[in-house]
């Protein structure tokens, strides 16, 4: 027989550790099969590869996930849900977490809790280019022209400044996260 003096009952956030790239699986099926509330918050980011810059998604703590649930009665239900590796302890205890603490951490995310981790571009933000023939070359952004995803700069040709346009997509933005740097 468990210990019950190790968690408090009634219903809390608790941190979930999950198998391996499986926090989308067991956050699905803890959500699905059980109806609990869960929040696994996700981060978007781009990064260069060979066919140019390519968004990907990943979550924002890497094998871990947040359930709210009253540990007494569904300990063993989420700690064998698909997906899942276990609840951690700490000290032997496991340990809720603060409603405040996870209202924070959404603040940032949209509807489905996830956070774009690149950062817009600012007018005299410097930047790099990163397709076409100009690739590589150093600009300065001058206009934004959000309705048109397109950005004007300013750059050094052959000792003249010349300003061009860009799509934004095609210029280097500042990350917002640090999980979103290069690999």
């Amino acid at each position: 027989m468990e210990n019950t003096s190790q968690f408090e009952k009634g219903e809390h956030w608790y941190c979930v550790r999950s198998k391996p790239k499986k926090e989308r699986m067991a956050s699905g099926a803890l959500a699905s099969l059980h109806g609990l509330e869960i929040f696994c918050p996700q981060i978007r980011f781009q990064r260069k590869t060979v066919r140019g810059p390519v968004w990907f998604q990943e979550a924002m703590f890497p094998g871990y996930l947040f359930a709210r649930f009253d540990l007494f009665e569904m300990k063993r239900v989420v700690a064998y849900a698909p997906g899942v590796l276990n609840i951690p302890t700490f000290d032997g205890k496991f340990i809720p977490i603060p409603d405040a603490v996870i209202k924070a951490l959404q603040v940032d995310l949209d509807a489905e809790s996830v956070a774009d981790a690149i950062a817009p571009l600012e007018v005299g933000e410097e930047t790099t280019i990163l397709e076409g023939s100009m690739r590589g070359l150093k600009v300065k952004v001058i206009k934004l022209m959000p309705a048109q995803e397109r950005v004007a700069v300013l750059m050094e040709l052959m000792g003249t400044l010349v300003e061009a346009e860009f799509p934004s997509g095609a210029l280097e933005h500042r990350t917002k996260h640090p999980m979103a740097t290069e690999k």
